[in-house]
């Protein structure tokens, strides 16, 4: 099936590059990033199906179906034992943990991924600690994982580390041990997610990373869910084994999913393009895997100084990726409230038994995951801003239906489910960003770390400023700000667009532009010889 012209990239010519001594054995082919549209885009959707265009060179769609097994597996795998993990303490804390540890205190929190608003002050430190570690370290992190020789294996240590402190969590015995824990974990897994969506689009060309960056995110939804019926069958069979509680069992169980995980990371784990060849990749798919990201206009790595810090802050897209991505993150998550509205119609109505209470939010994570792969995949047929526009409408209007509050019963569940629609945001903004910024890796790097590092820092206090437990489930005030904010995420994101799509048109971001000067400074590089129908190199 051929690819409809729908996402706005620049279309190229089919490029060849003669890439050894011997021409006709060493020579690779990098398909064109786009073609003109062949068909209607009424049954263009159909395209989400096929993740390897027939106008791919059999050599790429080889390297590709490599990619999708180990990289984009591996990077899944990761964030989803990352969720697992933050999820663990959640339901390690309501299945017997604040009792066993003489836990005290009596202010709500509220848990993101699960949705749950959780008592007890001294539970709202354990999730601060883990948020400084994240904050502090999580731009040295992205400045790290940019560099290539440090790329391959930066990644799986810092698995292999949160591995084993997830095995110590089953021994603590006070509250102040898991305030020391929960630091160094935020600290070892800030690479899990901004790191795995750059190694990602510094492997994937535009037009093949947005499908994958929704199957990567939505893991995250995966081991959000996986971890609540693990602790269950944990405290169900294994409460009382060894001496051990529930509880306990749950963080070895994660441990024993996470170890083996990042230990396979040090033998399959590519690191970056320009890392040092892994060994199940061949030589002329090294070659040809570099050649892509050349011909996408990716950049050769540089040095991390002053004039980096000048080119990030000199330029619009820092400010214009960090504030769309605060006020999506201040957004997000919110569908987990849902509990607290059936909770609040079990107590006043009757309606709702605890287990419906616990089990009908689930839903909220199947529509996340459904629709999160199903919206990168057609970032990839139709305009990208036009797909953006189109889920922030239906989350604007989920928040505006759930503000006016008056509304059918059949209604309200509609609009919390739509809420999980949240998940299409962030697959769409990290690869957009990585996209506009790819002729820099060091600053797109540094911005993707921001993004994250300040989202997270207004995350840590919105949730329980603006949808306080006292005043649920009818948040006037709380879904007034979001539906401002998603009116803001939606604004900057239509202008970052324009902004983008301006330079593109005035070729400041000419995908092409030095090509020919940094393959003649490199070493191994090769000469380019421009035809009217190839590039031959």
């Amino acid at each position: 099936m051929q690819r409809p012209h729908g996402s706005g990239e620049i279309s190229t010519a089919e490029r060849t590059y003669d890439v050894g001594d011997k021409k006709e054995e060493n020579e690779v082919t990098v398909s064109s990033a786009t073609e003109k549209p062949t068909r209607s885009l009424l049954v263009a959707w159909m395209y989400i199906f096929d993740w390897y265009p027939n106008h791919y060179s059999k050599e790429e769609k080889k390297l590709l179906r490599k990619l999708d097994c180990i990289l984009l597996t591996l990077c899944c795998l990761c964030f989803y034992i990352k969720w697992l993990d933050q999820n663990a303490l959640n339901s390690a804390y309501v299945s017997g943990m604040r009792e066993e540890l003489h836990i005290k205190g009596n202010q709500y929190v509220y848990h993101p991924k699960s949705g749950h608003f959780l008592t007890h002050a001294r539970y709202s430190l354990f999730g601060t600690f883990y948020n400084i570690g994240y904050l502090i370290f999580e731009i040295p992190s992205m400045m790290i994982i940019s560099r290539p020789k440090l790329a391959r294996y930066y990644l799986p240590l810092m698995e292999t580390l949160w591995s084993i402190l997830t095995f110590c969590q089953s021994k603590i015995q006070s509250d102040k041990q898991i305030f020391g824990l929960r630091f160094l974990l935020g600290v070892l897994e800030t690479p899990a997610s901004t790191g795995s969506i750059y190694l990602l689009t510094s492997w994937y060309r535009a037009d093949e990373v947005f499908k994958r960056a929704g199957v990567w995110y939505v893991s995250s939804n995966a081991g959000a869910m996986f971890s609540g019926y693990l602790q269950a069958a944990a405290h169900k069979n294994l409460n009382g084994v060894m001496g051990r509680s529930g509880w306990r069992w749950l963080f070895i169980i994660d441990g024993s999913i996470s170890l083996p995980i990042a230990l396979l990371g040090f033998i399959m784990f590519p690191g970056l393009p320009t890392s040092p060849r892994v060994w199940w990749l061949t030589e002329k798919e090294h070659k040809l895997a570099i050649a892509r990201m050349r011909d996408e206009g990716v950049k050769q790595s540089s040095k991390i100084g002053k004039r980096m810090l000048k080119r990030v802050f000199s330029h619009w897209h820092f400010y214009i990726a960090v504030l769309t991505y605060v006020c999506f993150q201040c957004t997000s998550y919110v569908g987990g409230q849902m509990a607290i509205w059936l909770k609040y119609e079990a107590d006043n109505h009757g309606t709702y038994t605890i287990e419906e209470i616990n089990l009908i939010p689930t839903g909220v994570q199947g529509v996340a995951i459904v629709t999160g792969v199903l919206a990168t995949s057609l970032v990839m047929i139709y305009p990208m801003w036009i797909v953006f526009t189109v889920v922030s409408t239906i989350l604007l209007f989920a928040n505006v239906c759930l503000l006016v509050w008056e509304i059918p019963i059949g209604l309200h569940f509609v609009c919390y489910y739509l809420l999980g629609m949240t998940s299409c945001i962030t697959p769409i903004l990290f690869p957009w960003v990585n996209m506009m910024m790819k002729d820099d890796n060091e600053a797109r790097s540094f911005t993707t770390g921001a993004m994250m590092t300040i989202g997270w820092a207004f995350f840590s206090f919105y949730p329980v400023t603006t949808f306080p437990i006292l005043e649920g489930p009818k948040w006037r005030k709380g879904f007034t700000v979001n539906t401002v904010l998603v009116c803001a995420y939606m604004t900057l994101f239509l202008v970052g667009q324009y902004l983008w799509r301006r330079e593109v048109a005035a070729k400041k971001f000419d995908t092409n532009s030095s090509t020919n000067e940094t393959l003649e400074k490199e070493p191994d590089a090769v000469h380019i010889e421009i035809s009217d129908k190839e590039t031959r190199v």
